[in-house]
């Protein structure tokens, strides 16, 4: 727990995201400014900020040309409208970054709360700095006055859970937090392949192979993949082929050496209709969630996938693995495999070793300037690839004047010209 001013108001913060007591901040001190006491609605109508008071209300920091804002929004207006039927003690005040009003109107038009108006830039920047905001979208929870507090505790991190457990992460109050992640804790330690898998209607997966259904239980006991992926997504169409290759090879050589093992990959699948996932999954040789099935969105909230493709690895016990089996497959490859971290750390050691013979300094073909070679330690760090567009993390060659990062793998010697080893 530390102290901090803001806005002359002391301020108490905790390592959990929560600002604890804060005094003289009201809704109507943080929302109204000396010349505006209300907020606007959607259909053009001025709501008093002072009928705020009593309610829990979500400041949602967002704008229009952020692509990432325009996603989380249409999430958030299914959140909203669900709540808004249950218990109307609930409202989201929009706090735009848009660039102009045009701009404004066009986004605030798909949504269903109150807004800031847009003329009111004072209060706009006075809400971000009081609250830190640094990057969008953001929504901070802010509780009702209660009549034992000056004020409720304020959540900073309503994005991360919505995504994380939707509806059911309400009123967003500290003890309704507590409670969630005491509840996941319980799931964690109770994991089973069965409980993640199956429901009370389906104790299967398809498999479009063989034109037939696959119990769970036959899965028990084998390493597992959940591959949550979509047709529709640019970064999944082009990681499928190489994940097939390297589920096909670790088959390959788990047949070989005969060893009492199996690796399987069940699709957890986002597409949008029943043909887009017939025509994706079609090209995969592996297991499936039904389309649409109700326990993908319990999967994708359970392990919290914020964004796609990824591939999470569960262990032949049912537990958890890793929730990084893309980013180890394309370290790794087929060598990734049981991806345990007893395997992870054999092969940094390996690489490692490896990278004592890298040149220091590569020519890339294709790259104006000379590239380094960096690693976890001196200046490198998680990165995404400029050759094969996939994730890397350890050692890469960068470039220090752009920041163009290439994988070692995807650096071919050439040559050498004036001392520099060249590469393509």
């Amino acid at each position: 727990m530390r102290t901090e001013m803001k806005d002359d108001t002391e301020v108490e913060v905790s390592n959990n995201g929560y600002f604890g007591e804060v005094s003289n901040s009201s809704f109507s001190s943080l929302l109204a400014s000396k010349d505006r006491d209300f907020l606007l609605s959607p259909n053009g109508a001025q709501v008093k900020v002072s009928d705020l008071e009593g309610k829990v209300v979500g400041l949602f920091f967002a704008a229009n040309w952020y692509p990432p804002c325009r996603g989380f929004t249409q999430i958030l207006v299914g959140i909203y409208e669900e709540l808004k039927n249950s218990d109307p003690q609930f409202e989201i005040v929009y706090v735009s970054s848009d660039e102009d009003l045009d701009a404004f109107n066009n986004f605030y038009g798909n949504m269903p709360w109150l807004a800031v108006p847009f003329s009111d830039l004072e209060t706009k920047k006075l809400l971000n700095r009081k609250y830190d905001v640094e990057g969008i979208p953001c929504l901070i929870m802010l509780q009702p006055e209660e009549s034992n507090k000056e004020d409720g505790a304020v959540l900073r991190c309503g994005v991360e859970l919505i995504y994380r457990y939707g509806i059911h992460a309400y009123p967003f109050s500290k003890e309704k937090l507590e409670q969630l992640q005491e509840v996941e804790r319980e799931k964690r330690e109770n994991q089973t392949l069965t409980n993640l898998l199956t429901n009370q209607y389906r104790d299967y997966v398809l498999s479009h192979a063989e034109q037939r259904k696959v119990s769970v239980a036959s899965l028990v006991g084998k390493t597992i993949g959940l591959y949550f992926s979509a047709e529709w997504c640019v970064p999944c169409v082009k990681f499928t082929p190489k994940l097939i290759s390297i589920y096909e090879k670790i088959n390959h050589e788990l047949a070989e050496t005969g060893e009492n093992d199996e690796f399987e990959i069940v699709l957890i699948s986002s597409d949008r209709d029943q043909s887009s996932f017939d025509s994706y999954y079609s090209k995969m040789p592996w297991l499936a969630l039904p389309f649409k099935d109700p326990e993908i969105k319990n999967l994708a909230q359970h392990f919290d996938v914020q964004g796609i493709p990824c591939l999470v690895i569960i262990g032949p016990d049912g537990k958890t693995i890793t929730c990084h089996g893309r980013n180890l497959i394309n370290l790794y490859q087929e060598n990734a495999y049981p991806f345990t971290d007893a395997k992870v750390e054999m092969l940094e050691k390996e690489l490692e070793e490896e990278a004592k013979d890298f040149p220091r300094l590569v020519y890339h073909e294709g790259h104006r300037h000379d590239l380094n070679l960096v690693s976890d330690g001196n200046g490198g760090g998680p990165f995404i690839c400029c050759v094969c567009d996939e994730q890397g993390s350890s050692w890469a060659y960068q470039c220090l004047e752009c920041g163009y990062e290439v994988h070692p793998k995807c650096v071919t010697t050439l040559g050498r010209h004036n001392n520099v080893l060249l590469g393509r």
